[in-house]
């Protein structure tokens, strides 16, 4: 009895996930954004603005994420809310947890200017961890330990120029690898309901 009523809620539990999952398209919206913001950010660090006023630029870009992915949920169809699913609490308190460590980038913004990005870079990176639960999701897995690896060896031995352009690169990426996660996990979620 206790096995069979334990197997329910994993399958809810599942169910509620894949279904999450797809609603939410993996985060897609706001992979897309970053991709932006990551990009303009980019073309501030290729000016000749002074250090701290490219840091500033792209400390603005990154209070943008939340309305410019919201931009891109609506142009996708995507429902940014899912009220009805409590994952969406979940995902609410992954997002807000980068804001955790928000102070030490700031800190290096002061303190150590020319590394700014590379800490953002790898703050943000680091943040994908929980999606790879949260959405069934391998790519945010992988993102979450390489980004920042990859973020940290070129922010010492290179420019931020290049760590902008890794990490638009790897949005990029990412954006790919979910829209064909999000192929398969539509046919999961056809499978469930046909089950049922």
């Amino acid at each position: 009895m206790g096995m069979s009523e334990n197997g329910t809620k994993d399958q809810v539990l599942s169910h509620l996930k894949v279904e999450f999952a797809v609603k939410q398209k993996k985060g897609l919206p706001f992979i897309m954004a970053s991709t932006v913001l990551w990009t303009i950010m980019l073309i501030a660090f290729l000016t000749d603005l002074n250090v701290s006023a490219k840091n500033m630029i792209a400390m603005c870009c990154s209070a943008l994420l939340m309305p410019v992915g919201m931009l891109f949920g609506k142009i996708l169809k995507v429902d940014m809310f899912c009220k009805d699913n409590p994952f969406s609490s979940l995902s609410v308190v992954a997002a807000l947890n980068q804001l955790m460590y928000l102070p030490i980038v700031l800190w290096t913004m002061y303190a150590v200017p020319d590394k700014m990005i590379m800490v953002y870079a790898i703050v943000v990176g680091a943040h994908f961890l929980p999606y790879y639960w949260i959405y069934f999701s391998p790519t945010y897995f992988y993102a979450s330990i390489i980004i920042p690896i990859v973020s940290l060896m070129f922010g010492i031995y290179f420019s931020q120029i290049i760590v902008c352009v890794a990490f638009v690169a790897f949005d990029i990426l990412i954006c790919i690898l979910l829209c064909l996660e999000n192929k398969q996990a539509k046919k999961h979620l056809k499978a469930i309901a046909n089950k049922e």
